[in-house]
């Protein structure tokens, strides 16, 4: 990689993005994607989430999604007579979502509940039609590209400190995307073989994607065990095998985020109450996700 290359990778001033991929699912990304977003507004951080999974589960926490579930509502701010439109490729169907962002390189982020919190839905069809077009025209480059040059835009740059990106569990221009658009990484696994290597192709990208950048580094906040079962025997003996590799046996984020139901319940589209944060303080999930997330949190603003 020459250092002319190395300059198309721009840098921000000061804006953090983190991103939560594992190439195997059901490892709770979604989940910590919730959370993290949770805690971070609620520490005073103005946070933009992003969902990249055409399931669209973390868009629905925070946007109401149309009775499907798979697509966004009408923006509040659309309309339709402004001539602005007149300067997009074509025009916008009353929604934003993240097949916007990529195809005319403009989305307007949903507000929510939480004016510290706005947000880039998932639109399941439109993000998977937009997904065989790019394998068909072979544009993935321009892809994985095209999220870190739009952040880098003096609106993302001035209005946000953090960029939280939840990702599909599988390889796609996209997924690669969010890894060059990001700052930080967090890598969730299960102590189950098929997790850990899924684990191990992250770290693999993680590596391979910092020797592109010739500046700012691709920071690996840690890799965090979920659904972990301390009773199970093969869990602990993986986890301790984890713990003394030598490359990333500490970058393991402690305490682990056990298998409990709470967890499950609270990350519900209705759970009440909304935020597992929003729960009794001596909720043993509460106090166990706010100890995993202060450790993430603090190595994103140290």
């Amino acid at each position: 990689m020459t250092d002319d290359q190395d300059t198309l990778i721009p840098d921000y001033s000061h804006l953090k993005v983190l991103t939560i991929s594992n190439h195997k699912g059901g490892v709770a990304k979604t989940t910590l994607s919730k959370m993290l977003t949770e805690y971070s507004v609620r520490h005073g951080k103005r946070v933009l989430g992003i969902d990249i999974d055409p399931q669209c589960n973390f868009s629905a926490r925070f946007v109401q999604m149309e009775s499907d579930g798979g697509a966004p509502p009408q923006h509040p701010n659309f309309d339709p007579t402004d001539p602005a439109w007149d300067d997009l490729a074509y025009a916008p169907p009353g929604y934003w979502s993240i097949a916007e962002f990529f195809r005319l390189g403009y989305v307007e982020p949903y507000p929510t509940d939480n004016p510290n919190l706005h947000f880039i839905p998932s639109h399941k069809k439109e993000l998977t039609t937009f997904l065989e077009q790019v394998e068909r025209n072979s544009i993935q480059e321009a892809v994985v590209e095209h999220m870190r040059a739009m952040l880098s835009m003096e609106y993302y740059q001035e209005e946000f400190d953090l960029v939280i990106i939840d990702t599909p569990p599988q390889t796609s221009a996209l997924t690669a995307s969010a890894a060059r658009a990001a700052t930080h990484l967090l890598i969730p696994t299960e102590m189950q073989e098929d997790s850990v290597a899924g684990m191990a192709d992250m770290a693999q990208l993680w590596q391979a994607e910092n020797q592109t950048r010739q500046h700012e580094k691709l920071q690996l906040v840690g890799i965090l065990a979920t659904k972990y079962d301390p009773q199970s025997a093969a869990q602990r003996r993986t986890l301790e095998q984890l713990s003394l590799n030598p490359v990333l046996g500490d970058r393991l984020i402690q305490p682990p985020m056990r298998y409990l139901q709470t967890y499950a319940n609270s990350s519900a589209t209705f759970a009440n109450p909304r935020s597992l944060f929003e729960m009794h303080e001596s909720t043993p999930a509460r106090i166990e996700a706010e100890e995993f997330c202060r450790v993430i949190y603090e190595r994103i603003f140290k």
